[in-house]
């Protein structure tokens, strides 16, 4: 019977030569439809029915006589464990996995034609679609985990609240999917359409198969037997040239053409010598089809696979490998849990640095070398471990005098042109890794935040291909998730490569310990997942941290099966209401012992936090000054400030500080500053203003590195003895007396801390622990080792006497 609508929904090339087309509806007669090709020099041949096990790979479901078969490729989601933890289809047919007899609708592993592993499970189709036709529905781990749809699946369906889901419709259920191969060329190089009679024709666009397209061939400038061969993967081009230069200017340039090779995704060129030092920059053109393309020839491209560049938009420098200085043994960071990070950025540390240094050096990695080599520097006496540092990779701030936060990155393996001292000569490179060598030498590990959501301006991915490096929406314009114009489609084959390729460099190159991923909830699970695989068999030690929203929704649950922490977001907003006295004992247990209870699967995976880069600074967010001006702190912001060290360094987890926050660093109450330099750059004096402040933060941290730090960092989750929690005479407030290792099962050492948020005084029962034996060390102004006057602790009848505004802190053995 004929449909009134378009007989074709879509049309996609999925690889080189080969189309697939999805019809409106299931196609029951014996002959194919009537599909034509239109496209220049291009003969459609061998039209037929695709499995409709292989549409099934993508859609999540196909038909087999009276059974509806759901389907997952366990090779898509290499962060569940489908044997032990059991997937099941999920819809209103089992009330969304809930039902009684939802274990039914467990998928279990199934031979293949293709010889492909595949997860499936058979359902009667009157169980499945006795509702209706048409219905949504997605897979979930018996542990609930929500598994991502393919974003290249056609039968995607969002619902009110954005979220994905599959779309099943019985009238396409598998036989409605055709491919055919095309003579005359890979097809992709051009705009081609497919039509159906008198209907309106589709353009044949990427999916399905098409971000599948991969290459094994090394990308990027290489050396290989003394000459130089430059490689790109561009799918869709139909021509790319490169021009090479022994000066940055281009004077007496040559130009040279790369061919395809014999994947027909990759293209190639091998020039006559060794061109070490030399500069080059990437042409490329294509098809234009109005909607997935933005090629233009014109335009010269920084290439994606350029181990280092002069700036932003190239052009890029040739390396040779066997010239530059390979890290022959990788620093080996300490376990997670023995980590106390402080989060800066390069120019903020050594803008005002109280040493001395060049113009240049100033400006980046050079005069960060320098501060780290001072033993008196504040990174020394403040007593952290590691550095995590905002972006170095290449952004896109146009000089090299313009501050950035980093966050807008142009290229994934260079460093970041504006921090070296002479960058047309690549000098940021050998300082970069001669700044990463010294934090090395002086027991600091470093941890790099890096940018693979989305892309900086120009972004070059965009004019190579846009629709395999970007997701787009049905008109093609970019997607918007960021926050910054676009967002990278990271699980691309290619995506996902140039990714690895690029963070496991950083690694063997420079010896980077460690990486925090920025809105890593658009990499998506699967890909961190992977990342992280490839990462610790490069360096088993490294440290993986994943923000883990962005403004499309959250992974923070799901970065447990990929082996990622995540910066606690919760752990910061608990602490600012409860220094103010507006939070609860259970909040506070719950977050003291690093959300093991729920949402951290081991203890160091919660980094908490309460200030970073973003937003305001803690100073200015809790002050009581108006206008949320932080710079003259009042007494009870320098309280609750103390409190918060307190906290943030007897909590289970890793704990992270902002450059600054230790002396009260304030931005004047301004939100966002990652354009303002002066804003954000140190001031050292504040040191001097706020030394009993920056020295009560020094003893926190020293504390945690202790012996009896010892107890706080967990390397494996406790027993339910481990934390005892005793509240206070008024049980509606938050004063809560916190006991540390309280069943001994860590040994004989113990910590009992005492907080108090509130303006009035309190008293705390510690009801059957023995209260002889403690040692006083630490209150809300004093910290010392070796003890403190303390009359709060009252041994015989057991009690804590708070007065307002105070903590308490005692050690036993």
């Amino acid at each position: 019977m004929s449909s009134p609508k378009n007989h074709i929904q879509a049309a996609y090339w999925i690889r080189p030569g080969q189309c697939c087309v999805l019809l409106a509806r299931n196609w029951k007669k014996n002959d194919t439809p009537p599909i034509q090709l239109n496209a220049k020099n291009l003969r459609m041949k061998n039209l037929r029915h695709m499995e409709a096990e292989e549409i099934g790979r993508f859609t999540g479901y196909y038909e087999d006589g009276d059974h509806i078969i759901f389907c997952l490729n366990p090779l898509r989601y290499p962060h569940v464990d489908f044997d032990h933890d059991p997937v099941r289809a999920a819809g209103p047919f089992n009330d969304w996995g809930r039902s009684e007899d939802a274990a039914g609708f467990n998928l279990s592993r199934a031979e293949t034609q293709s010889g492909k592993p595949l997860y499936k499970v058979a359902i009667p189709r009157e169980r499945v679609v006795s509702a209706g036709k048409q219905m949504t529905f997605k897979f979930v781990t018996q542990s609930w985990h929500w598994l991502t749809p393919l974003r290249c699946a056609a039968n995607l369906v969002e619902d009110k609240a954005g979220n994905l889901n599959y779309g099943l419709n019985v009238s396409r259920s598998g036989k409605h999917a055709f491919i055919f191969e095309v003579d005359g060329g890979r097809g992709m190089e051009q705009v081609a359409e497919v039509s159906w009679k008198n209907e309106s024709p589709k353009t044949i666009v990427p999916g399905l198969f098409f971000y599948d397209l991969t290459s094994d061939k090394p990308c990027g400038p290489s050396i290989t037997g003394g000459d130089t061969v430059l490689r790109l993967f561009a799918p869709r081009a139909t021509r790319v040239s490169v021009e090479v230069a022994d000066n940055v200017t281009f004077k007496n340039l040559q130009r040279h053409d790369l061919e395809l090779t014999d994947d027909q995704v990759t293209w190639e060129v091998r020039l006559n010598g060794n061109f070490h030092g030399w500069y080059y920059r990437l042409f490329v053109d294509g098809p234009d089809d109005g909607r997935t393309t933005h090629f233009d020839y014109g335009k010269a491209l920084l290439d994606p696979w350029a181990r280092a560049t002069t700036g932003p938009e190239g052009p890029g420098i040739i390396l040779d490998p066997a010239r530059e200085n390979a890290i022959r043994k990788l620093h080996q960071s300490p376990d997670w849990q023995e980590l106390s990070i402080l989060e800066c950025h390069v120019r903020d540390l050594v803008h005002h640095a109280p040493i001395k240094l060049s113009e240049k050096e100033r400006l980046g990695f050079a005069g960060v070398t320098k501060l780290v080599r001072q033993k008196d520097s504040y990174l020394h006496t403040l007593g952290v471990n590691a550095l995590e540092f905002q972006p170095i990779q290449q952004f896109d701030s146009t000089t090299q005098e313009e501050y950035h936060w980093g966050y807008m990155t142009n290229n994934f393996f260079a460093p970041c042109a504006w921090y070296g001292t002479d960058p047309e000569r690549g000098t940021q490179n050998t300082e970069f890794r001669e700044m990463v060598a010294a934090c090395h030498q002086e027991k600091f590990s470093v941890i790099i935040d890096v940018v693979y959501n989305h892309l900086g301006e120009p972004p070059n991915l965009l004019f190579i291909d846009k629709a395999y490096y970007f997701h787009l929406n049905a008109e093609g314009h970019l997607m918007n998730w960021s926050g910054c114009g676009n967002v990278l489609r990271a699980e691309s084959a290619m995506s996902l490569r140039l990714i690895i390729e690029s963070l496991t460099h950083l690694v063997r190159a420079y010896d980077v310990d460690g990486f925090r991923f920025d809105l890593a909830e658009l990499i998506s699970i699967e890909v961190l997942k992977q990342i992280g695989d490839a990462l610790r068999k490069v360096k088993p030690s490294v440290v993986l941290i994943a923000e883990p929203w962005s403004f499309r929704g959250s992974i923070q649950w799901d970065t447990r099966m990929a082996g990622f922490a995540f910066w606690n977001d919760g752990f910061r907003e608990f602490t600012r209401e409860f220094v103010k006295g507006h939070s609860n004992h259970n909040a506070l247990t719950y977050y003291v012992k690093g959300c093991i209870d729920q949402m951290a699967a081991w203890p160091a995976q919660s980094i908490n936090y309460v200030e970073s880069h973003d937003d305001r600074t803690w100073i200015d967010d809790i002050t009581e000054n108006e206008n949320f001006n932080g710079e003259q702190p009042t007494h009870n912001d320098i309280l609750r400030s103390h409190m918060m060290a307190a906290l943030l360094y007897t909590s289970v987890g890793v704990p992270m500080l902002s450059c600054g926050q230790d002396f009260m660093r304030s931005k004047g109450g301004i939100h966002n500053t990652y354009q303002m330099g002066e804003v954000n750059a140190l001031n050292y004096l504040h040191i001097g203003n706020f030394k009993e402040t920056h020295n009560y933060f020094k003893s926190w941290i020293a504390f945690r590195k202790s012996k009896w730090g010892k107890i706080l960092r967990l390397e494996k989750n406790p027993g339910d003895g481990y934390l005892r929690v005793f509240r206070c005479d008024h049980g509606e407030r938050s004063c809560t007396a916190l006991l540390f290792n309280a069943d001994r099962a860590l040994g004989p050492k113990q910590i009992l801390l005492a907080l108090n948020p509130h303006f009035e005084d309190h008293k705390i029962h510690l009801y059957d622990v023995d209260g002889s034996d403690w040692s006083p060390i630490a209150d809300i102004w004093n910290f010392d080792m070796k003890g403190i006057e303390d009359t709060r602790l009252n041994e015989s009848e057991r009690n804590i006497y708070l007065g307002h505004m105070t903590l308490g802190l005692w050690v036993r053995e």
